[in-house]
């Protein structure tokens, strides 16, 4: 089993990198949030999770070691898959996905894409008895003064997530596309008006992007 890698970044495809170590490359696929701090020609270090399926083996890899204790403890949520633990690791820090499963704040959750309600519900549940054995993970662990705090927090950072959403549906956005936008924008501690600022200006690029490939 693969637990980490130290290599070159010989190309970056979608989300997946290929880094070369000791003569080999080794395809690994990445959340978002590791994607952008690895450029391709530099050396990078990462822990990985190695599944081994019948028809393919494959390299998940993170910047922290907490991010892939999070990632295998998602993969335990029934209804969870790889994609969707990405997703997930991509659009919350461990610590927001702590406050919002303490808080019980399944609309935060369901804000990442792949994630229903139903399916934001199941992981409160299934992470919630979990989070007392997390504590005792280096970078990972949190007391239960820091889970309230986090979980008033998680609580505020829904309620933000909900209104930005709601303004850029009110601009004539789709609701898939209003939530693609803000949750490629979010970051913690951000207000409703950062979001929504934020969001704004990410279409615009996105726009003008599309618009120089004419």
């Amino acid at each position: 089993m693969y637990g980490s890698i130290r290599g070159k970044v010989l190309r970056i495809d979608g989300f997946c990198a290929l880094i070369e170590a000791g003569g080999m490359g080794y395809e690994v696929e990445l959340p978002t949030k590791t994607l952008a701090a690895l450029s391709e020609g530099q050396e990078a270090f990462l822990y990985l999770h190695h599944q081994v399926r019948e028809d393919a083996e494959l390299l998940f890899g993170f910047n922290e070691l907490s991010e892939r204790t999070v990632f295998r403890e998602l993969l335990k949520v029934g209804g969870i898959g790889t994609r969707t633990a990405l997703a997930v690791i991509s659009t919350l820090s461990p610590e927001q996905l702590f406050g919002a499963v303490s808080a019980e704040d399944s609309k935060l959750i369901s804000t990442v894409p792949g994630i229903g309600r139903k399916t934001a519900e199941r992981l409160i549940v299934e992470l919630k008895d979990r989070i007392s054995k997390l504590q005792s993970v280096p970078g990972v662990g949190v007391s239960a003064a820091d889970l309230k705090t986090q979980g008033a927090a998680a609580q505020a950072a829904g309620l933000a997530v909900d209104e930005a959403v709601s303004a850029l549906i009110g601009l004539g956005y789709k609701e898939s596309l209003a939530v693609e936008y803000v949750n490629a924008v979010l970051k913690e501690g951000m207000d409703t008006k950062q979001i929504i600022v934020a969001a704004l200006s990410y279409i615009g690029n996105k726009n003008n992007k599309n618009t120089g490939r004419r």
